[in-house]
């Protein structure tokens, strides 16, 4: 008895090593082609795959359907393989064309199937073999895991001078991301402006983030300037980003009590 349970579990465990393994295999593909759009930037293919919309696709969205697919066939013998290719692709349309069917959502839909077909594919592949199925299913996750945690921010004759109020940065080149802590009280505003000197014609932009990492709402007084309101006391960050760029780029901030 107790070695028709240990059976059992093993058989499970392996059922869903294998789900794991299609989402890694989709994974590594997918993001494959993103370094290669990237242009081999490992910054811009970081932050790429740094959004969690696609981990969850993958492994939540992915996983669940390609379960309640095999819950299917099991329940309902005359499901075919070609019919379980065909509800992997509707699998795959169906996240993006409930949210509205129009062209954007027949077009990530069909990226959708696409994905969904690879998913399958990568089933099939691990099912076959253990080594791949150990591979993709923790290797591949792990690897970009860790990717996730370096930056790859590149920065070439980099001055700086920094006082209670302003930041100034020079530099020949800058590619990625430099962050600015400032300590705001509860209830304050920091007004914050931000010049750019462009010399190449390089990209940039800002944002503003709180010490839980999220995003901060910010407010546009006037043209190079922004007003933030902390809910809370900490460090908020201003996280300055460049594409390629060389010039400078000068912050400056002051707080004030809110209304």
């Amino acid at each position: 008895m107790i070695l028709v349970q240990k059976q059992n579990l093993l058989k499970i465990i392996s059922y869903l090593f294998t789900r794991l393994a299609g989402a890694g295999f989709t994974l590594f593909l997918f993001f494959t082609y993103l370094f290669l759009a990237s242009g081999f930037d490992m910054y811009k293919f970081v932050e790429s795959i740094s959004s969690r919309y696609i981990w969850v696709i993958i492994f939540g969205y992915g996983v669940i359907c390609s379960m309640m697919i095999d819950f299917l066939q099991w329940k309902i013998p005359r499901i075919n393989n070609r019919i379980k290719v065909l509800l992997y692709i509707a699998a795959g349309y169906a996240f993006f064309l409930i949210m509205g069917i129009n062209v954007f959502a027949f077009i990530a839909g069909t990226i959708g199937a696409l994905c969904s077909l690879l998913f399958y594919f990568g089933t099939y592949l691990s099912d076959h073999s253990k080594g791949t199925k150990f591979a993709f299913a923790i290797l591949v996750p792990l690897f970009f895991i860790i990717l996730l945690n370096v930056d790859f921010t590149e920065k070439v004759k980099w001055n700086e001078v920094r006082d209670d109020s302003s930041y100034t940065a020079s530099f020949e080149y800058f590619n990625g991301k430099h962050e600015i802590p400032i300590k705001v009280q509860a209830g304050q505003t920091a007004i914050i402006s931000i010049e750019f000197i462009n010399q190449n014609g390089g990209g940039h932009g800002y944002h503003v983030l709180n010490e839980k990492d999220k995003l901060v709402g910010m407010t546009e007084v006037q043209e190079g300037t922004m007003k933030v309101t902390a809910e809370d006391t900490g460090v908020y960050r201003v996280v300055v980003k460049g594409d390629d760029i060389r010039g400078s780029f000068t912050v400056e901030w002051k707080m004030c009590e809110t209304n």
